[in-house]
């Protein structure tokens, strides 16, 4: 089966990622924090050995997209639904069987658990990763997919639940994952360094990016 891997993500840039997390630690380490979650979902990912596809939320610097060395694309659509709702109906246009969407800013996520979700879709509909804040880490689907994107509140203690209220009336079955805790926050920081299943390689990229 054609499996492909969209990261939501932003280019690293001071001031544009991590501003609750840049009011306590400054943008500079913000944007470097962020740089060191986003190189960890970019290996993950690549060890899952998916068709890997980095969907940022502007157009990148033109050096920082040359040096990624990996295919990427603009996300299409004004608002976070319509947004996530493109970016799956592309891939299904290029024929992938199984598409992944998994944000950008999960310290613990690891290869498994993107694995986890591909074997999820061999039994449901959709796939959903849990985050803490009541939101998800992952979303994913086997083609064709189902409208679950519509009528849902976004960055909202109530998004997931929303979610499973529409897969409901949709008719869908769906998996949840492992929940997993994003990172947006100096708490959050401080949680995920703190936190013993820390993998050693994201363990260490957040280390060097605060020493630097």
């Amino acid at each position: 089966m054609k499996t492909a891997a969209v990261v939501f993500a932003r280019e690293p840039v001071p001031g544009r990622v991590k501003t609750r997390l840049a009011a306590s630690i400054g943008g500079v380490a913000a944007a470097g924090v962020y740089a060191a979650l986003l190189e960890n979902t970019l290996a993950v990912a690549a060890r899952a050995e998916c068709n890997l596809v980095i969907a940022l939320a502007e157009s990148p610097s033109r050096i920082w997209a040359e040096d990624l060395g990996l295919r990427w694309e603009v996300q299409r659509g004004a608002e976070l639904g319509t947004r996530m709702r493109n970016a799956f109906e592309l891939r299904f246009s290029e024929e992938c069987d199984r598409v992944l969407l998994v944000g950008s800013d999960i310290p613990n996520l690891g290869v498994e658990h993107l694995r986890s979700a591909m074997q999820a879709l061999d039994v449901a509909d959709v796939a959903l990763g849990p985050a803490s804040d009541g939101g998800y880490w992952l979303v994913a689907q086997r083609r064709p997919g189902v409208d679950l994107f519509s009528g849902i509140p976004w960055s909202s203690p109530d998004t997931l639940a929303a979610t499973r209220r529409r897969l409901e009336a949709l008719g869908a079955t769906w998996v949840e994952l492992d929940r997993l805790n994003d990172l947006d926050t100096e708490a959050d920081l401080r949680a995920a360094l703190a936190d013993p299943r820390l993998a050693p390689a994201p363990r260490e990229r957040l280390l060097t990016a605060l020493q630097e």
